[in-house]
């Protein structure tokens, strides 16, 4: 018994020891934050890698004097083996734990093998699905470059807030890899990326805050990448875009609530040129039924609004009227069902896909899975009759019980 025990002692240390032996420092390691992909002009694809300097403080002025990433381009036949590549010129271990964000060109996007561009990247093990999709004007290479946050010296905690950012506002989806490819497999719907650029595009102006997309914002100073609005993606491939209002309508039709709040300006029906600001609560999801006891749908829509209103730029008195009370409230209402119901033709005339997710509700009036894709949702939403409903509750004015006294002002 006692001849045995030092080789149980021995044993014992033995099984402590063999979990470092992956262990890693570090300095060792190289930890990707952003990956792009371009077409390349000979074979394969251009990867461009945004690698992240775990040592440096800052941009310039850290401890150290390095920077806080570097950016990297190479031709390579696939993610798998662009990373092994890596080793030719980055003396560090590359590592994808920390990756926030995929973005691809939208010449990439529009073309026939989008997915196959993608697909070798979800077979490393370190590839997160959750990372944010991104869908860019201009060569992903130029938006990675041309992304320069000026609020923050860290890349990596810029795209994780300016992901909670597009949450709390509708004006972007919310747009994963691992939503892409659930959407791709199952066929039944169109995806929503986020639609982005670094390029100088033709302003638009005189828009309401939700009225455009990507680089139509007329602005001076500050980061050149704009991202606001959505890249339509149907079947793996892009077929088009949509304005921040379109992408709010897509959320909010949805039967389940993706924002909380959102801020939204509407034209003054009493005052020509003037407009009304308010926060919109999304407190109940949107109720969806479908019939699919015929060959086409009929989808009936319910749309629960609660609003508070923060701005009146024309200071007409809604406060205290009640009948302007009820005008403002039929005018919000109209609004969104012409809105909501011109968006809803244009999926069903030029795009011919759901992007509401109502394939959701549909197969729930199914028995088999069989019977669901007989029935053919993606081509069965395009001839579906939609009945939509808008009900508004303006809850609350604002803190003041009625708009200044202008006379009062001026005097």
């Amino acid at each position: 018994m006692f001849k045995r025990f030092p080789i149980l002692i021995l044993l014992v240390f033995t099984v402590m020891l063999v979990g470092c032996w992956d262990r890693h420092d570090l300095e060792e390691l190289a930890y990707i934050i952003a990956i792009g992909i371009d077409k390349s002009e000979d074979f394969g694809m251009r990867i461009t890698y945004q690698i992240a300097n775990p040592e440096a403080s800052g941009v310039n002025n850290g401890a150290t004097g390095e920077e806080a990433s570097d950016i990297i381009t190479i031709n390579a036949p696939d993610f798998i083996s662009a990373r092994d590549m890596l080793v030719s010129f980055v003396s560090r271990e590359a590592n994808f734990t920390h990756m926030k964000v995929l973005v691809v060109s939208e010449e990439i996007a529009r073309g026939e093998d989008l997915i196959d561009y993608i697909k070798p990247s979800v077979r490393d093990r370190e590839f997160d699905r959750k990372i944010t999709f991104i869908v860019c004007r201009e060569k992903a290479a130029d938006y990675l470059r041309n992304n320069d946050p000026t609020l923050e010296t860290r890349p990596h905690k810029f795209f994780q807030l300016m992901t909670d950012r597009w949450e709390e506002t509708g004006l972007i989806p919310d747009s994963s890899l691992n939503e892409y490819l659930h959407r791709l497999e199952e066929d039944a719907g169109l995806f929503l990326a986020t639609y982005s650029t670094g390029e100088k595009v033709e302003p638009k102006k005189n828009g309401m805050e939700d009225e455009y997309t990507a680089g139509q914002i007329e602005k001076k100073g500050g980061n050149p990448v704009q991202t606001i609005g959505s890249a339509v993606i149907k079947e793996g491939k892009m077929i088009g875009t949509l304005t921040g209002e379109e992408t709010r309508i897509a959320i909010v039709l949805r039967p389940y609530i993706e924002v909380g709040t959102m801020v939204v300006t509407y034209d003054d029906p009493l005052a020509e040129g003037k407009h009304i600001t308010a926060r919109v609560y999304n407190e109940e999801r949107t109720k969806v039924s479908i019939n699919t006891d015929q060959q086409y749908p009929i989808i009936n829509v319910e749309i629960p609004i609660v609003l508070e209103i923060l701005t009146i730029t024309s200071h007409i008195d809604y406060i205290q009227d009640l009948e302007k009370q009820d005008l403002l409230k039929r005018h919000i209402e109209e609004k969104y069902l012409e809105v909501a119901g011109k968006f809803i033709k244009k999926t069903q005339d030029q795009f011919k896909g759901d992007p509401f997710r109502w394939s959701l509700v549909a197969r729930k009036n199914f028995l088999t899975l069989q019977e669901y894709w007989n029935y053919d949702w993606m081509n069965s939403y395009p001839n579906a009759e939609v009945n939509l409903d808008v009900n508004v509750e303006i809850r609350e004015y604002g803190k003041q019980l009625r708009p200044p006294n202008i006379d009062l002002i001026k005097d």
